[in-house]
């Protein structure tokens, strides 16, 4: 098992080496996602730890993550600290465990601290309530440092955006699942629309994020959103495609 921790975190060391052996056993506080990742919040040594256990792991994925690429919880503990340097809020990252054998990756964890930050998902799918445009422009904002900063989110959706309302209006944001980024010293526009077009929410207010998104790049608002949505209609019929083939190749 190899591990690294926050040197702030040092009194949780037995908590995180414990976790290969007994996540599944542990009991938790809530479990906050479960599906291809499961996701849990703990009480350890007196603090709110979040634990995101990276479950389905491919074979060929095994041997790279053993062997020549960094794993997804190693990734994501990096990307963390880089993130906090540009001033771009996540949770703070508090270990990556990896567990190989015979040279293959066979466990992945993530560790980090809580966040009071809440899910905006609800928050958006009340739209077109007037209330929440301060919120989707206050997000469209936040999007637009992100891609200034140079960083590219390769799972950029409101499920992996966390807010806080400060009142009066404004509102923090937080990244999560940050373990699928690239970090360029500047990103061209069709890198950005490219990004956009992964921003899974209904419709009207990906159009309406879109529509601010151009005005403050000062380009044509039509163009975006066509592009945009040219770029995710692609996307899906090449989504529609693959699960035909892998059904195939499973019968």
């Amino acid at each position: 098992m190899g591990y690294i921790i926050n040197p702030k975190y040092c009194s949780l060391h037995d908590f995180v080496i414990s976790l290969p052996e007994k996540f599944d056993s542990m009991t938790c506080m809530q479990i906050l996602r479960s599906g291809r990742n499961e996701v849990r919040l703990f009480l350890a040594d007196g603090q709110m730890v979040v634990v995101k256990c990276f479950r389905r792991i491919s074979l060929l994925n095994r041997l790279l993550y053993g062997t020549i690429r960094q794993s997804k919880s190693v990734r994501a503990y990096y990307h963390a600290f880089r993130l906090n340097r540009l001033g771009i809020s996540t949770p703070e990252p508090i270990a990556a465990i990896d567990v190989r054998r015979y040279g293959f990756l066979t466990q992945s964890f993530y560790v980090y601290a809580y966040s009071e930050y809440n899910d905006i998902k609800e928050l958006l799918d009340r739209y077109p309530d007037e209330q929440i445009e301060p919120l989707l422009d206050a997000l469209t904002d936040f999007i637009l440092r992100i891609h200034d900063k140079g960083v590219l989110h390769h799972d950029l959706n409101i499920l992996n955006i966390l807010y806080r309302d400060c009142g009066s209006g404004k509102y923090d944001f937080q990244l999560i699942d940050i373990n699928r980024m690239s970090f360029y010293p500047k990103l061209t526009e069709r890198q950005r629309l490219a990004n956009l077009r992964h921003f899974n929410c209904k419709p009207a207010v990906l159009m309406y994020i879109l529509e601010r998104y151009a005005a403050a790049m000062n380009i044509d608002c039509e163009m975006v959103q066509m592009r945009c949505v040219s770029m995710r209609f692609i996307d899906t019929i090449r989504h529609k495609f693959k699960q035909q083939l892998k059904s195939r190749f499973r019968r």
